[in-house]
């Protein structure tokens, strides 16, 4: 199990690796010369849980979706094997119990790549989203009072 986690990791950090964003030397602020197919970033999360979310930009998802899929994956793994040593042992309603709780655990990995899968196809739509501070409440100084801006302006006093 130890090399398979060494290998997702090094999968994983390949792919952000491939996917990351290049930055201009003004500010570092990306540079969006592309858009992100939403196709390609599903199908990116379906392989391995959070290289969709690298590849559209979202690493901190990319960590948390790939290290659930990870800790699930364990899981699986550490109930089979106790599944198995109960077996062997001829105490059926013990094996049962891990048994059980390895199905559900597989249950809860299917889910949890779906899920990474959807998050990385709607963030790679939403990828030019505007959400600039104009579309907000933002409080004006200087006024005597406070102005609120969202669509009319009214003063406070």
């Amino acid at each position: 199990m130890h090399r398979f986690g060494g290998i997702v990791r090094f999968a994983f950090l390949l792919g952000c690796l491939l996917t990351t964003e290049s930055y201009a030397s003004a500010g570092d602020l990306p540079v969006k010369n592309r858009l992100p197919s939403p196709t390609g970033a599903a199908l990116r999360s379906l392989v391995l849980p959070g290289w969709g979310q690298a590849y559209v930009g979202h690493p901190l998802k990319a960590v948390f979706y790939s290290g659930a899929a990870e800790g699930l994956i364990y899981g699986i793994y550490r109930e089979h094997r106790l599944y198995r040593f109960y077996d062997r042992r001829g105490d059926s309603d013990l094996a049962q119990a891990y048994k059980e709780n390895r199905n559900r655990l597989g249950w809860y990995l299917t889910a949890a790549v779906i899920l990474a899968s959807m998050d990385a196809f709607v963030d790679a739509h939403l990828y030019r989203f505007d959400v600039s501070p104009d579309l907000g409440i933002s409080p004006v100084e200087g006024t005597g009072g406070m102005t609120v801006s969202a669509g009319f302006t009214m003063t406070l006093r």
